[in-house]
Parts: structure tokens; C-alpha cells; sequence
């Protein structure tokens, strides 16, 4: 195609460096004609600036048998063979053809043929580049008569546009060839470098990248692979941790689990062997002990099973839109009516903008109800639940005006604790310490965060607040 093209354009170039000489071509031999009083025939007018040949007897239009033109009148040929050479008419204004140099009628019917206004005006009649070209020119005689010529022609006429074809063929192959000799160097350079990052990626180092130096398509590609490399090292480091997690999980459980087995054990050895010596107060109170650590073996095994279960398929295809306001509404009016009025649940919610989130409900709602048990069991009056709504994130804050949390405990949040706690206002009940762990493992698989903090005012802990923020969900 760009051959195509640039042979187009130089046909045009020539067309265009050769009208001047094509014009005083013509312009020669209409000057002859001019100089004539009787219309001299075109077929005597020695066109070649020669010695006109003789004439035979009687011939009144002998055809000249052209022996020189330039590369746009004709095409090349050895001295002993003949030139194509162009058909001359000479016609009146009215159409009438006077004389020519050929039987062959005009090109183009008089009706539509460009004249030129001018004297020694020239015009040229061409419909494409590929049908040849007729001129007309105006002479200076009276009556008004014009010159036409015809001449026949190629898309490839001529040395000049040969040589000129076959140079841009040449440079358009050369071109294509150092193009792919440039791409095919530069990927063999890309492999080798893919070869080197993947050789690390297989030996563990998860660090392993492509150095991005260009970015267009290939940058592109590096850049993606790049971005799949670091979610497969945070999908690795999330693997670790977990099975890190899990291993101190069950070494801690293992160590919390021997104290309650050992109770029930005592106890049951206990009404085995002793049943018939002890007062029914004894034995009420070790039925009481053996309650506590069943209805801790039971709460243990529930929170266990949800943590288990959180980052399984059933919880991470459960994606709905979730109306936080209408969730906390909810789980507040549930609290205050178990609670009686024991505690104050305050809620400030954002009424100019409902907050969404995607997630699953049940899991939400669990965890939002770990929060308020949490706040409950340390408040001392007054909890208050409020919601910012920003830009593309939403913030809920569980405040409690109780005595707040230990800098150790606000380290240990979310992590497991070595050993089971008594709950200060039950001392037959039990905190697993799970809670924290729980609301933790939720809010990460819906991609947010949580922290706990303590409330500060004047330099003193006025109570704890748990803040989750989470990411904002259109409606």
C-alpha cells in the first residue's frame, strides 16, 4: 500500500515537473500553425525540431512517425525501434476537426472537453490516473482554433518512475525486515528477562519482577503481570499467616481445653464414686460447675465452626446490599428491650445520606452483636452507636462510658487469648476470648478494618471505642 502510494504521488510529482516542458511542446508546434496561412496540416508539422522528411505524391495527411519525446510523451525504446507519439488534432472552435495526424476521433466528445480561456492556455482532461491524459490548447488565429493532444500512458511509465518504484519497494521491504528483526531481539531479550523472573518465583522469591522501562503494549503486559505477581504473594503471605494463625489457635485451645476437661473429669469421677456420701447442696454445686463447662464447650465449638467458616465459598458468593441504618436500628431496639433500662443506646445516624455496604448480612449482623456485647459488658450507663458517611468509605463507632481497655489488651484485640476469662457479672460464665477474633476475621472478608480504641478526654480514659470502617456501596 505505501508502494501503491508513493508511486501515485510521484506520478503526480512528474506530471506536475513536466507541464512546462509539455507546454512549449505543444505551444512549438501550434506557433507552426500560426505562422501558416491555409491551417497548415497537422501532419506536416516536423514536431521533432528535424528536417521534415518528403512527403510522397498527393499524401495531404502523412503521419510523421515521431522520433523523440520526453519519458512523459512516450515510452523507452532502442534506437531502431519506433516511439509511441502522441495524436495531434487541430479543431475550430465550433468542433470541426481541421487537420490531425490520426483516423482516430477525438478522446473525449468536444461537449466535454475543458477549453482554456486564455490564448496559449493550456488544459488538461484526465477522468483518473490510470486513463491517459488529453490537452488543449488555445492558439492565436483567427477564427479561434485549439491543438489536442492525446497521449497514451501507464501507472509505470517511463525509467524514472520505475527506478523510483522499485527504490520504495526496496525501502518498504527493508523497512518490514529491520522492524522485525528490532521485535523479534527485543522479545527474545523479554523472554530471557521472563525466563530469570520466573526462575525466582519458582525458587520462593516472591519478590521477583519485571523492570518497566516502556509502556506501551508491552509495558502493558509487564505492568499486568507485575500487578498478578503482588496478589499472588499477598494470596501466599494471607495463606501463611492463616495456617500460622490456626497452628497457635490450636496449641492455645489445646492448653485452654485441659483445664475444663479436667473439671468434668473431677466431677464426674466424683458423683461416681461418691454420689451416695454427698449432701444434695454438694451435688448441686458440681452440677452447676459440669453446666458451665458444657455450656463452654458448646460456645466454643459455635465460635470455632464461624471462624472456620467465614472464608469459605457459601459466605464469599453471599454478596448483597446492606442498609446499615436499618441493621443497627434493629439490633438497638433488640438490645434495649432485653436490657430494660439498665444501660442508655443512643443512635446518631446521618439522615441527608443512607449508608450501603455489599456483604452478608448474617455475618454483619454477628458481627455488630459481638460489638454491643462487648460495650454492654464494660459500659457503665451509656452506649452510643454513630455513622460516617464519607466520600467512598462509611465509619460506624461503638462508644461505652466504662473504665476503657488496657494497653494490652488494645495490642491483644483480634488475636486469641491464652486462656479463658470469667465475666465479671457472672462469675459461672466464661469469655473464650473469641469475640475480638470473630468481628476481626468478618470485617476483613468484606475488605474493611477495625480498631479499638479508648476515648481520652482531658487526659483521662472517659470509655472504649470500636470503630469498622467499611467500604461504601451504591444503593
Amino acid at each position: 500500500m505505501i508502494s501503491l502510494i508513493s508511486l501515485y504521488t510521484l506520478v503526480r510529482i512528474s506530471d506536475v515537473a513536466v507541464g512546462d516542458y509539455r507546454l512549449g511542446y505543444l505551444l512549438y508546434i501550434g506557433r507552426s500553425i500560426e505562422k501558416s496561412n491555409n491551417y497548415r496540416p497537422v501532419s506536416k508539422i516536423n514536431v521533432n525540431k528535424v528536417k521534415d522528411p518528403p512527403l510522397p505524391q498527393g499524401d495531404t495527411l502523412n503521419l510523421l512517425k515521431l522520433t523523440e519525446f520526453g519519458p512523459d510523451l512516450g515510452e523507452s525504446a532502442t534506437t531502431n525501434e519506433k516511439r509511441t507519439r502522441p495524436l495531434l488534432w487541430l479543431a475550430s472552435q465550433e468542433g470541426i476537426i481541421l487537420s490531425s495526424n490520426t483516423d482516430a476521433p477525438l478522446p473525449i466528445d468536444w461537449r466535454d472537453l475543458k477549453l482554456p480561456k486564455k490564448i496559449h492556455g493550456m488544459e488538461s482532461n484526465e477522468s483518473n490516473i490510470l486513463e491517459p491524459k488529453t490537452f488543449v490548447v488555445k492558439l492565436n488565429t483567427t477564427p479561434t482554433t485549439y491543438l489536442i493532444s492525446h497521449n497514451e500512458r501507464t501507472l509505470f511509465q517511463g525509467p524514472y518512475l520505475l527506478i523510483q518504484g522499485t527504490h520504495t519497494f526496496t525501502t518498504a521491504a527493508l523497512a518490514v525486515f529491520l522492524a522485525l528483526s528490532i521485535s523479534f531481539y527485543y522479545l527474545r531479550r523479554k523472554s530471557n528477562e521472563a525466563r530469570k523472573v520466573l526462575a525466582r518465583l519458582e525458587a520462593g522469591d516472591l519478590k521477583a519482577r519485571f523492570e518497566i522501562n516502556r509502556y506501551d503494549e508491552f509495558g502493558n503486559l509487564i505492568l499486568d503481570f507485575n500487578r498478578m505477581a503482588d496478589e499472588i504473594e499477598k494470596l501466599v503471605k494471607r495463606v501463611q499467616d492463616t495456617e500460622v494463625s490456626r497452628t497457635n489457635l490450636l496449641q492455645e485451645l489445646g492448653h485452654d481445653l485441659r483445664t475444663p476437661m479436667t473439671s468434668l473429669t473431677t466431677a464426674f469421677e466424683t458423683l461416681k464414686l461418691h454420689h451416695d456420701q454427698l449432701s444434695s447442696e454438694d451435688c448441686q454445686e458440681i452440677f452447676a460447675m459440669i453446666t458451665t463447662d458444657i455450656r463452654y464447650f458448646k460456645e466454643l465449638l459455635d465460635k470455632l465452626t464461624l471462624v472456620a467458616t467465614i472464608d469459605g465459598p457459601h459466605y464469599k458468593a453471599s454478596t448483597e446490599t446492606i442498609d446499615l441504618n436499618s441493621l443497627l436500628q434493629t439490633e438497638l431496639y433488640s438490645r434495649q428491650i432485653a436490657a430494660g433500662h439498665v444501660l442508655s443506646w443512643k443512635f446518631v445516624q446521618n439522615d441527608s445520606v443512607t449508608p450501603y455496604i455489599l456483604g452478608d448480612s448474617h455475618l454483619i449482623t454477628r458481627l455488630f452483636r459481638n460489638a454491643f456485647d462487648n460495650a454492654s459488658r464494660y459500659a457503665a450507663s451509656n452506649i452510643t452507636v454513630k455513622i460516617n458517611v464519607q466520600k467512598e468509605k462509611v465509619e460506624v463507632l461503638v462508644m461505652d462510658d466504662g473504665p476503657g481497655l488496657t494497653a494490652e489488651s488494645l495490642q491483644s484485640f483480634g488475636k486469641r487469648r491464652e486462656r479463658r476469662q470469667r465475666k465479671e457479672k457472672d462469675p459461672n460464665d466464661f469469655s473464650l476470648g473469641l469475640g475480638s477474633v470473630i468481628m476481626k476475621t468478618i470485617t476483613q472478608v468484606h475488605g474493611g478494618t477495625i480498631e479499638m480504641m479508648n476515648l481520652i478526654s482531658q487526659e483521662e480514659i472517659q470509655g472504649a471505642c470500636l470503630k469498622v470502617t467499611f467500604q461504601k456501596a451504591q444503593a
